[in-house]
């Protein structure tokens, strides 16, 4: 019984390291393009929600009455 028990744990092993000899380039390959397109997200994400905030300030001017509600970029002096 107490021989059977270390082979009944071999299942919760991590597998064997990779042999010297295999290609990581299409894993890697996959890792940048997975963060490319989780960075591509992130920045799409920021500026749907910056344009719908800039919408909300937009209206909630319209809404209390103003006529002068179009924000103007002030050039640097």
């Amino acid at each position: 019984m107490a021989q059977d028990r270390p082979e009944e744990f071999n299942r919760f092993r991590p597998p064997e390291r990779a042999e010297a000899g295999e290609d990581f380039a299409p894993r890697s390959f996959a890792n940048i393009a997975v963060l490319l397109a989780a960075l591509a997200l992130i920045l799409v994400g920021y500026w749907v929600f910056d344009a719908l905030s800039h919408s909300r300030r937009f209206q909630r001017c319209l809404d209390s009455g103003r006529s002068n509600c179009v924000d103007f970029v002030n050039p640097a002096k």
